[in-house]
């Protein structure tokens, strides 16, 4: 072991496996043992830790094995608590190559990842959770966010007015103005799912399909260590966003399935999930440095975001009208 590797050894003798070799790795640390590779996870928040093994063992306990769980010691812990935070290790699982790559693989890896999503979702549906820790956010929208939004596009607006009449200028006129009456339907939404009053559970705010691994023939689950914790269904809108960038609207249907088939969604959770999609975050962003030459190139790629999450708000809203 080296001198940074010392730090762990005490913890690393309470796990009943020998250890051949500790190495650092993309930021991290890897241990060989004569039961496999093994990671190091360090959480500086405990609450935050027993959150993250819950929904794992909860997976395992459901039938789906190959999640990283957070191995225990000879004592039974799966963490061991220090000065400065918590230790826990878990299997490592190195993929040779990305299920993204491969079109079939991508519709069976679009099956599990809503399978597994619902689950947790469901997990949890089934307890309260009150974590108030550094990892918790508000999420990526919220009544002051929303209401400077609408000021601001109000602004750029009246700054586009003044400008001398082109065939640009009234483009970004028109569709500024419609990212406009987007954000006041997110803002309706926003208010009628009640995530202000913190009706909804806390997830995920960013999941990655690449936190889903094939290896050898099984898929596994693995990362979503140290989360930032939203109210639920940003971690839903992320995965929907990547899926119909790779492959379209009928992969969507595809998690959508699958994760209805483990739970469904309360009103409060259709409305958040619709406010999510409604909001122009692409245009938004785009009009950040409105004074920049710049800025009709930047709507117009915004826009070509937009549509998307059009047709996966309009997915969403027909399938809320047909199940809520």
């Amino acid at each position: 072991m080296n001198l940074h590797a010392e730090i762990f050894r005490s913890h690393l003798e309470e796990y009943p496996f020998t250890i051949d070799e500790v190495k650092q790795a993309d930021g991290g640390w890897l241990i060989q043992t004569d039961r496999g590779c093994k990671a190091v996870l360090y959480c500086p928040d405990e609450n935050l830790l027993r959150w993250s093994h819950s929904w794992r063992e909860h997976l395992v306990r459901t039938g789906f094995r190959s999640v990283q769980r957070y191995l225990a010691t000879r004592s039974g812990a799966h963490w061991i608590t220090d000065s400065i935070g918590c230790c826990a290790l878990f299997d490592w699982w190195e993929e040779k190559g990305s299920w993204l790559d491969d079109h079939q693989l991508r519709q069976e890896g679009y099956r599990i990842i809503g399978q597994v999503l619902g689950q947790i979702h469901a997990f949890f549906d089934e307890r309260t959770v009150y974590y108030r820790g550094r990892y918790r956010k508000k999420g990526m929208i919220t009544a002051t966010r929303l209401h400077s939004a609408s000021r601001n596009i109000q602004a750029v607006i009246n700054k586009l007015v003044s400008e001398p009449s082109t065939k640009d200028i009234r483009w970004l006129i028109y569709n500024i103005t419609r990212s406009s009456e987007r954000v006041r339907w997110a803002e309706v939404l926003y208010k009628e799912s009640g995530v202000e009053e913190e009706v909804l559970p806390l997830s995920f705010a960013f999941v990655d399909l690449s936190s889903l691994v094939y290896w050898e023939g099984e898929w596994y689950v693995t990362g979503l260590h140290n989360p930032v914790l939203v109210p639920r269904h940003e971690d839903t809108v992320s995965l929907l966003e990547q899926i119909i960038m790779y492959d379209g609207m009928e992969s969507v249907a595809v998690f959508l399935d699958a994760y209805f088939a483990q739970r469904m969604m309360t009103e409060a959770e259709w409305n958040y999930v619709e406010a999510l999609l409604a909001y122009p975050y692409a245009v938004l962003a785009a009009m950040e440095e409105p004074f920049q030459p710049d800025l009709y190139e930047r709507v117009r790629d915004a826009l070509t975001k937009q549509v998307q999450r059009e047709q996966l708000l309009g997915e969403i809203h027909r399938r809320h009208q047909e199940m809520g």
